[in-house]
């Protein structure tokens, strides 16, 4: 989930769905943008909840024309494993699947499906909020013209912090490292600043940027801007008033 790339552990409440709309730009080689960026999450029980992003691209290379379209659809699941308590961390755990659905012969997709799972430890101390997460990626070897293309599975790590600044307003920031999917690639070393604050019980504004923290930016990206909002409501009638998470975050590089 956004605005960072770290993930928490807290699970949408049972029966409460949370909408998250905004706009991403990542410049690397490739200036990307996500002109919107949609997920849906959908509480299924009070430990675990049901994920899934749509992204719809435009990309802007430094030489040719700019390419448009649906990239790879993303679903996944997250479990509350462990749930945070005075003297002892939260812990989640959480799989997806980004599935081949972009066309990956205009840079739209990647040409094959990736599975990812996470680990994800939260603690707060006062107004401050350290989250942990290692994560590994078996990456699929897409075959574009008819050449088949080398990959390698790929891990994450990554530590986030939030600071509570004001009742409805925290402070972010992270650092994050993840191993290159392309042989011969630089692995990735970067950081990310940003905000949360609750404009009400259900609406929350968020925004992040970063860079890499690397020499020549190595690794990417040049660059990483993120900004958008997070709708949560009850799907029935019966479901008891949601509240927004009070450390809700996370999402992709």
């Amino acid at each position: 989930m956004p605005p960072l790339v770290a993930g928490d552990v807290p699970t949408a409440g049972k029966g409460v769905a949370e909408i998250f709309l905004g706009t991403r730009y990542l410049r690397t080689s490739v200036a990307e943008r996500q002109l919107p960026f949609i997920e849906l999450v959908l509480g299924v029980s009070s430990w675990q909840e049901l994920t899934l992003e749509v992204p719809y691209l435009s990309l802007s290379p430094a030489q040719g024309e700019t390419r448009t379209g649906f990239g790879d659809a993303v679903v996944g699941t997250k479990l509350l494993v462990l749930r945070e308590q005075a003297r002892r961390p939260g812990i989640a755990l959480s799989g997806e699947a980004k599935l081949d659905n972009g066309d990956a012969g205009r840079g739209l997709g990647a040409g094959a499906v990736d599975y990812d799972v996470r680990l994800r430890t939260q603690k707060t101390w006062a107004w401050f909020t350290g989250l942990w997460n290692v994560g590994y990626t078996v990456v699929g070897e897409p075959v574009i013209n008819d050449v088949r293309q080398e990959r390698r599975n790929a891990l994450f790590l990554a530590f986030a912090q939030e600071y509570k600044v004001a009742a409805r307003t925290k402070l972010l920031s992270e650092v994050y490292w993840r191993e290159s999917a392309t042989p011969g690639e630089s692995a990735r070393l970067a950081a990310d600043v940003g905000i949360k604050h609750n404009v009400r019980p259900w609406l929350q504004l968020h925004a992040a940027a970063g860079k890499s923290l690397r020499s020549g930016n190595a690794g990417g990206p040049r660059l990483r801007v993120y900004a958008g909002l997070m709708i949560e409501f009850p799907l029935f009638s019966n479901t008891s008033k949601p509240r927004l998470p009070q450390t809700s975050q996370g999402g992709k590089p």
